[in-house]
């Protein structure tokens, strides 16, 4: 009973997660990831890593304004720039849901991808090379964790 009641509710977050990325302009949806898929076991370890509490970020961002915060978003995930395919998460209750997805405008894309997020964290990689980033907020900064995934 308890593995049908996830299956619908998986269902419904996959559901919740189409609706949500329809809202936006700059990314188009390829299709969704299998959350059994062998990509994600490759990329648990890192993303595990990022998430100690002791981890050491790639970079910090103290400053909070706008302009800022997307300056420095766009320099840090530049490994992204020249790619038109991205590997996201969509942050969703019940479960998130991955995205392969195809970015029309860089720039706008990381943008909008920020704004989107709920909590001011976004998780975005580059399956061609296992290039995988995780950007959260802290109490009075955000950190960037930049790894890859053993492809």
């Amino acid at each position: 009973m308890a593995y049908k009641n996830e299956k619908i509710q998986k269902k419904i977050a996959l559901m919740n997660a189409k609706k949500k990325i329809q809202h936006l302009a700059y990314i188009e949806v390829i299709d969704f990831e299998d959350d059994t898929s062998q990509w994600l076991k490759l990329c648990e370890t890192v993303l595990k890593q990022f998430r100690q509490i002791d981890s050491t970020p790639s970079e910090i961002l103290t400053n909070t304004d706008k302009d800022s915060i997307m300056t420095w978003l766009k320099n840090s995930l530049d490994f992204l720039k020249e790619k038109k395919e991205w590997f996201i998460l969509i942050e969703n209750d019940p479960f998130p849901v991955w995205a392969n997805v195809k970015a029309l405008d860089f720039d706008k894309a990381i943008e909008e991808i920020w704004l989107f997020s709920e909590n001011h964290s976004i998780i975005v990689a580059d399956k061609i090379t296992g290039k995988i980033a995780q950007i959260f907020s802290e109490e009075k900064h955000f950190e960037l964790h930049i790894g890859n995934c053993a492809i």
